[in-house]
């Protein structure tokens, strides 16, 4: 049987999005892991007894919440927003689809500011939108007129800020005015925030245009739960809510995000502990020679390699080799033979530092 024939055409054109888990070294005690932006300076212990803490009362005979709705009460009380401009779902990945659900069909323009996150691109494929794609400037900052003519086609515009991989947080003043020119709807992901110098949730009851996405993954060290939250007006997440299934979000993570909001103050100073170690870390690579690293607003730095005879694949292989793990971005627009790197502990950094120096001297 031909199954192809059976398939949506979308489905068939879209490749398989591989994401990187190296299962034999994953349990490696040597291991320096600095390719996917987790938060590994919260201590695994604390985030463990959060964890049974927050099983303790949950009795998986029963179904969750509906709609994630401890999470979202938990949530709106602790952002100060209204309950009916919250949903919930596991990761940005699944609000990403839910907001794709609603507004995507063939032929709806969407307007994705690259280079960026690749799942934008991959939920406008897979419901049938046509993408369009708008540099940004060789800065990485935003063509706000570029974006506006554009975008007189376009349905949706997706910015992520700060975004990933750049690691730049665009001027609020030019988020504001396409916010004010944009006729469509606006998704600013924002699963860096608090690692930046501003949010745009303090816009969301000014625009009505305005979806905001964010992440327990980065911050709140929860990519292992899989727990994000969109804000935005009453009216889009009603239609959001239409599309989502019922019970989307276990009864753990919705109990995580309450237990790990609860304990803000301890996240909050693992935040400042990240933001001290990025810039520490960008002066240690700024005195490199071989690379050139820009400056960041996320938990995360991107460089470039400019050793003449070195690309950034080979020196991502090269530190694989001595077990430190980082991203090769080298293939994305504007980013050639570009890495990026997680900011880690002290510790992790200063390993990454010694094993890059290593490879540059080869």
């Amino acid at each position: 049987m031909k199954i192809e024939k059976f398939l949506r055409k979308e489905v068939l054109e879209i490749p398989v999005y591989e994401a990187e888990y190296l299962t034999s070294e994953i349990e490696d005690e040597d291991l320096v892991k600095l390719d996917l932006n987790e938060n590994l300076v919260i201590e695994a212990n604390f985030m463990k007894n959060l964890l049974t803490s927050a099983c303790k009362d949950v009795d998986t005979r029963l179904y969750p919440p509906p709609r994630g709705m401890l999470a979202v009460k938990a949530i709106s009380k602790f952002y100060g927003l209204d309950e009916e401009m919250v949903i919930v779902g596991n990761g940005s990945d699944e609000l990403l689809d839910l907001i794709a659900k609603a507004f995507v069909k063939r032929g709806t323009g969407v307007l994705i500011v690259e280079p960026t996150f690749p799942f934008y691109d991959f939920f406008v494929k897979l419901y049938g939108g046509e993408k369009t794609e708008v540099l940004l400037e060789p800065d990485f900052g935003l063509n706000i007129e570029k974006i506006l003519e554009l975008g007189k086609k376009a349905s949706l515009l997706i910015l992520c800020s700060p975004n990933n991989p750049t690691g730049n947080q665009f001027k609020e003043d030019g988020v504001k005015a396409l916010l004010e020119e944009f006729k469509g709807i606006i998704i600013i992901d924002e699963a860096y925030a608090e690692f930046a110098r501003y949010s745009v949730l303090k816009w969301i009851k000014k625009f009505d245009n305005l979806i905001v996405l964010r992440t327990f993954s980065k911050a709140f060290g929860l990519a292992g739960m899989r727990a994000g939250f969109a804000v935005s007006n009453s009216s889009i997440t009603e239609y959001l809510g239409r599309v989502m299934l019922p019970f989307n979000m276990d009864a753990v993570a919705q109990k995580m995000i309450t237990v790990a909001l609860e304990n803000w103050t301890y996240f909050k100073e693992r935040i400042t502990q990240i933001i001290e170690e990025r810039e520490r870390l960008f002066k240690k690579l700024k005195e490199i020679d071989g690379v050139t690293p820009f400056p960041s607003d996320a938990s995360f730095i991107l460089f470039k390699i400019t050793k003449k005879g070195l690309t950034s694949s080979a020196v991502k292989a090269k530190m694989q080799e001595r077990k430190v793990l980082v991203k090769d971005r080298g293939m994305l627009p504007l980013l050639d033979n570009c890495i990026r790197v997680s900011v880690g502990t002290r510790k992790m950094n200063e390993v990454f530092i010694q094993k890059l120096k290593e490879v540059l001297e080869g």
